[in-house]
């Protein structure tokens, strides 16, 4: 299209340049700032952990494992049997603070807006998923847990439950790949039976990835309304939702490790492997399984750092995760 006849001598306001086609525009900015999303610790707010602190004590909890008597019988005469019962201690130790620290030079923070509420929410959020990532580790490595031997013999503890779901990797039938799920599922529930635990399976929780939870959203029986006794606030395919499975609650939570971890914040013991990774879905008791031992509760403070010119933002605090009994736990891993 032709140019007007001004087009070589216009005057724009906001472009520079020799031949005023450099973009200077001032930002129309009304302070929308957007940042990670926010999220609230869900072994925080669900309870899913039991909760110690050593805050002002020590730096070490101890609990105690005790078990094992068998009933005996006596005929008129006979001198009676006496039993122990078998106490075993273990105790978990709290040596890492978990921080974050953010410096505003004094001359950025004199010349921008202010983002400390901003700031903070995204330490909130950093700190939560961490906090909740620490805990899915030390499920997925509960599935591996020995029972002290002399608890074991008695009867009263078992390991921990690790299963692969054979050939669910390979299968690429929707309902057939949902079926593994619930199948095996299905097993280590009636294993927890055996256990003695029968009692307690209302107090039970199913973790899963998002995508294992995708998966059974194809399940057949899962999400048909024969099944489900037309419970309304149950399955739902169409609001994507998985209330229960197998009698158990569902809890979708995307703080799985994915990678294998060699230098997890918390220490060696919080590194994850590339088996441990495969990890997909966590049937455990809450009640019976997690410690959460604190010993600084989370403090959040805005500090001068004068002598460096600085604002500084910290937000830290001192916990670890430690495992009370792990067999209430089944790891449920992708072959």
């Amino acid at each position: 299209m032709a140019n007007t006849v001004y087009a070589a001598a216009n005057t724009r306001p906001h472009w520079a340049g020799t031949d005023a086609d450099l973009d200077i525009h001032l930002e129309a900015y009304e302070g929308d700032i957007e940042g990670s999303f926010r999220v609230q610790s869900m072994f925080r707010s669900e309870g899913l952990t039991n909760y110690k602190s050593v805050a002002n004590q020590s730096n070490t909890w101890r609990g105690d494992r005790i078990g094992g008597v068998s009933v005996k019988g006596r005929k008129s005469g006979e001198a009676l049997d006496s039993s122990r019962i078998v106490n075993e201690k273990f105790v978990i130790t709290v040596d890492t603070t978990s921080y974050i620290r953010t410096p505003v030079d004094y001359q950025d923070d004199w010349t921008a807006p202010d983002f400390q509420s901003e700031y903070s929410a995204e330490h909130g959020s950093a700190h939560a998923k961490a906090f909740d990532q620490a805990h899915i580790i030390q499920l997925i490595k509960a599935g591996a847990w020995v029972a002290p031997a002399a608890l074991k013999a008695s009867g009263a503890f078992y390991d921990g439950i690790a299963e692969t779901v054979t050939g669910y990797a390979a299968e690429t039938d929707p309902a057939a790949k949902a079926d593994l799920l619930v199948q095996k599922h299905k097993e280590v529930v009636a294993e927890f039976v055996k256990r003695d635990l029968g009692g307690s399976l209302s107090e039970f929780v199913t973790l899963i990835t998002p995508d294992a939870f995708n998966v059974l959203l194809d399940h057949d029986k899962l999400m048909n309304v024969q099944f489900s006794g037309n419970d309304t606030m149950g399955n739902s395919f169409v609001k994507r939702r998985i209330a229960m499975l197998n009698g158990l609650p569902v809890m979708e939570t995307p703080r799985f490790p994915t990678a294998a971890i060699t230098d997890h914040f918390l220490g060696a013991a919080f590194n994850v492997t590339a088996t441990e990774a495969k990890a997909l879905m966590i049937v455990f008791h809450p009640r019976k399984t997690l410690v959460t031992v604190e010993a600084q509760p989370m403090t959040v403070r805005m500090w001068d750092d004068e002598k460096e010119f600085n604002n500084v933002l910290d937000s830290y605090t001192m916990y670890t995760v430690g495992i009370k009994r792990g067999d209430a736990v089944a790891v449920l891993s992708t072959d």
